[in-house]
């Protein structure tokens, strides 16, 4: 092994594990080895080490229900909704009382965030609205994120209260090259959630083989310059019939160095750290989190009753204990009291206002889910 990479990485793990997060320099420097190197399986493992570290060897396991599929005007080059596409034939709503006969089977199975996912149009208020019966009748301590379109800081605080703990949102990779939306709104909404009681959970993605060290580096830094609660890495599906149909996809040893790279390089403060799609050897890599999915799905033209690629709770579970992890939350939200009382309220304000996306891509809307 190269000695003075070893020092990079042993001053970078030692630096991670007190909580600090590395210059741009650090991070593409871990970035240009060789994905096959001896350096990186070292790694790899010192990423593993912050992992267990950082999250107490805790795991979670979060379900997602793409409650929606419909064609969507944005048309983002690596999502299967876009209508210029064609691949969304037939549109699909779950009900609320479908949502919940879900989310009962996820939280029995050992779920520890339930995740509710949207197209970009889709009426958050009407997900709001189902928030207090979905922790009335799913009874637990499992914690309810949101991957949905723009929000309000009024809108986010209305999820909060409403029982979510958590949002998803991402300026993604070539965000406005790639997609029509314009940063600043993407920063906007994350500001909004950062800003308000939820906590902002966020990614690197979809990573291609395209995007420069120097990309994923800067993204990792803009990200942290937020301030997220969790972080992880996405790495782009090449879905058939988008633009992306027939790219090659990132490498399984490339996606491993990258996860690893993001892991050293955030450090020990952020306790959870996701890699999607789920491969069994991101837990040895620097990952504490896996996803599991059903329903409408950006990264498949078909909806998916079943557990999408087959990948089941019961998997994960294993998956996690096989890496030495326990599932669970690192961070449980404090708002779960021990008496059993209710926490949480419908959450319908009068002033909700969606940003719009489409105002500055000046495109048009078809799905008409917003009341």
């Amino acid at each position: 092994m190269n000695q003075e990479v070893k020092t990079m990485i042993d001053r970078a793990t030692d630096e991670s594990l007190r909580g600090a997060t590395q210059p741009k320099e650090v991070i593409v420097s871990m970035l240009e080895l060789d994905p096959e190197s001896e350096e990186v399986a070292y790694l790899r493992k010192c990423a593993s080490r912050i992992a267990h570290f950082a999250s107490g060897n805790k795991c979670g396991i979060a379900g997602a229900i793409g409650v929606d599929m419909c064609s969507c005007d944005m048309n983002c080059k690596f999502c299967s909704f876009g209508t210029e596409w064609g691949l969304v034939t037939d549109e699909i709503t779950y009900t609320k009382e479908e949502v919940i006969e879900m989310a009962r089977a996820y939280v029995e199975a050992g779920i520890t965030t339930l995740t509710l996912r949207s197209t970009e149009f889709y009426d958050l208020k009407v997900l709001t609205e189902w928030l207090a019966d979905i922790r009335e009748q799913v009874p637990g301590d499992y914690l309810i994120n949101l991957n949905v379109g723009e929000l309000t800081p009024a809108m986010a605080e209305a999820a909060y209260q409403a029982g979510a703990t958590s949002a998803y949102h991402v300026c993604r990779m070539r965000e406005g090259i790639d997609t029509p939306f314009d940063p600043k709104l993407r920063e906007q909404t994350i500001r909004a959630i950062a800003g308000s009681p939820l906590r902002w959970g966020t990614c690197v993605e979809p990573i291609g083989i395209e995007h420069t060290n120097e990309e994923i580096a800067d993204k990792v830094l803009y990200n942290m310059s937020l301030n997220p609660f969790g972080m992880g890495v996405m790495f782009r599906v090449n879905v058939p019939g988008t633009p992306f149909e027939g790219v090659e996809p990132v490498s399984k040893p490339r996606m491993l160095q990258i996860l690893a790279t993001v892991r050293i390089a955030v450090g020990s403060r952020i306790h959870s750290m996701g890699c999607h799609p789920a491969i069994p050897e991101a837990l040895y890599s620097g990952a504490n989190g896996c996803t599991v999915e059903r329903g409408a799905n950006p990264r498949d033209a078909e909806f998916n009753e079943d557990e999408w690629r087959g990948f089941t709770v019961e998997d994960a579970v294993a998956r996690i204990r096989e890496a030495g992890f326990e599932p669970g939350l690192a961070d449980p939200d404090p708002r779960f009291r021990a008496d059993g009382k209710n926490w949480w309220k419908v959450g319908n304000p009068e002033d909700y206002v969606m940003p719009d996306p489409l105002a500055s891509a000046g495109a048009g809307c078809c799905c008409g889910k917003r009341s």
